[in-house]
């Protein structure tokens, strides 16, 4: 069996960076000779993802502010200086990181390194380092256009028998679709567990009473502040992390080790604590998902370290923040979860269920250390028509359409008349499974039954297009020897600017 000791990570990162800048972007990016100094004070963004399972570890991209704003810029055809917000720019960064790190993942996976991705998140401000302790194999490259450095870091670990219930060496072990207690994944309590969770992890690791805040006292953490996470990804997907300041992350791992503050000279001692509590913190929340049925593995924990930041996890719909006090100590924690609706979909119903009405979409909300719970992506079940077979989109009934003496009279029945007729313009609505490239030699080749192999993985979401721009993304649902796509994502306004390029 191959480990990652065999694959060319220079090789497949570099080789995913220049296409993806070349194709998304029109900008032309190489490696560069040499990486260039750190630079202090600078504004920059950071893309994380991590990947679990059978090889477990974290995948950075690190650019400026400055080189974001550029290459938001090039993919939606405007001057730099006309992005407003750093959405669009978080959004782009985010998109680098999850083509990437994708491509590696799946260079791994054809290794026979099997491992899932997390969803990603975005780090940003002035001042912060991102680390993962006890890796194999960690690797740094920079890449270059012009004076604009793009950085990427890998760092991985094998982790053979994960203990995640999915079976990573199996082609389909994650497509599978387990029995899962909806009733008993509706009813968990995160906001309690996790209070618990922590409430007796500095009592029986630290020996330190923490206090649960309620309600929250909107203060934030001041100066050097470390924050433990521990991601999983699977059926379930989400974030577990705490945050504490310096001087209370030194006073824990000296009460863990038996030794007095002074004497923790370096961070190691602190590190290992803070990765330890975090295997604890997010394996009593992984125990609570796999007892409903959900699989789902853990990664190492990874650990931002500044004074200066903000962290964004991105693609979430359920989101906790719990505030502590120790003695004159602020502690937080933080919960970001989504599960796949392939399970809800196709998971026995609970007894006596009643029919699910939707909570209304809330704003994301940002808090006094930066931290932002997502808003959760609107779900949707209508009926999708089979991969790449177009079908026309029947236009949607008009309650009160205004005739044509209203249109006349009332400028705005005429604006309501002129989108009705729009409402009648058929759309051409096809899911893609994937794509793929081969030389034409390969293509002639094709004969019936032959099988092509497509780039995206098993279990992936299916794109869904209307007149050939991505518009959502969903998962392949089978009843009754019919399937359909359940829509699980509606695109950014960033990605359907993209599509029409």
């Amino acid at each position: 069996m191959s480990t990652f000791a065999d694959i060319d990570i220079r090789a497949t990162v570099s080789a995913s960076v220049i296409e993806t800048f070349s194709s998304m972007l029109s900008m032309d990016i190489q490696p560069a000779a040499e990486e260039p100094p750190p630079g202090q004070g600078i504004r920059r963004m950071v893309g994380t993802l991590n990947f679990a399972g059978n090889v477990t570890g974290i995948f950075n991209v690190q650019v400026t502010f400055d080189f974001g704003r550029l290459m938001a810029a090039a993919l939606l055809g405007m001057e730099p200086e006309e992005m407003e917000s750093g959405n669009e720019i978080r959004d782009l960064v985010a998109e680098v990181t999850n083509i990437v790190g994708g491509n590696l993942k799946s260079a791994l996976n054809d290794a026979g390194c099997s491992c899932v991705l997390s969803t990603p998140s975005i780090t940003y401000g002035t001042d912060f380092t991102i680390k993962s302790l006890n890796m194999d194999r960690f690797e740094r490259y920079a890449f270059q256009r012009s004076d604009q450095v793009v950085i990427i870091e890998v760092g991985l670990k094998e982790q053979a028998g994960a203990d995640s219930g999915i079976d990573f060496g199996s082609p389909d072990g994650i497509g599978r679709t387990p029995h899962v207690d909806l009733e008993k994944l509706e009813a968990l309590d995160y906001e309690r567990r996790l209070a618990e969770a922590a409430v007796d992890a500095f009592d029986t690791l630290f020996s330190l009473k923490l206090e649960r805040v309620v309600p929250m006292s909107g203060e934030g953490i001041d100066g050097m502040r470390c924050i433990s996470s521990v991601r999983f990804a699977g059926e379930a997907t989400g974030i577990v992390s705490l945050h504490v300041g310096r001087e209370l992350s030194r006073l824990m791992a000296a009460s863990m080790l038996g030794m007095e503050p002074a004497e923790i000279e370096g961070t190691r001692e602190i590190d290992d604590m803070l990765g330890e509590l975090g295997n604890i913190l997010g394996g009593n929340l992984k125990s609570a998902l796999t007892e409903t049925g959900l699989r789902c593995a853990l990664s190492t924990p990874s650990f931002t370290v500044g004074s200066d930041f903000q962290i964004e996890s991105l693609n979430l719909e359920r989101f906790e923040r719990l505030e502590f006090r120790h003695e004159n100590h602020l502690v937080f924690m933080e919960m970001g979860l989504k599960v796949s609706e392939l399970v809800k979909v196709s998971a026995p119903p609970p007894k006596e269920a009643r029919p699910r009405v939707e909570a209304p979409k809330p704003e994301a909300s940002r808090d006094a250390n930066g931290s932002v719970a997502p808003a959760p992506t609107a779900a949707a079940p209508p009926k999708a028509a089979p991969p790449r077979a177009p079908a026309a989109v029947p236009p949607a009934p008009s309650p009160a359409e205004p005739g044509p003496s209203d249109a006349k009279g009332d400028p705005s029945a005429a604006e309501d008349l002129g989108l009705a007729m729009l409402l009648d313009i058929p759309v051409e609505l096809t899911v893609e499974l994937g794509r793929t490239r081969m030389p034409i030699h390969e293509l002639l080749k094709l004969r019936p039954g032959s099988a092509v192999k497509l780039a995206r993985l098993e279990g992936e979401p299916v794109d869904i297009l209307a007149n050939d721009v991505l518009i959502a993304r969903g998962e392949v649902v089978v009843r009754h020897e019919k399937y359909g796509i359940r829509i699980t994502e509606i695109t950014s306004r960033l990605e359907r600017l993209k599509g029409l390029r």
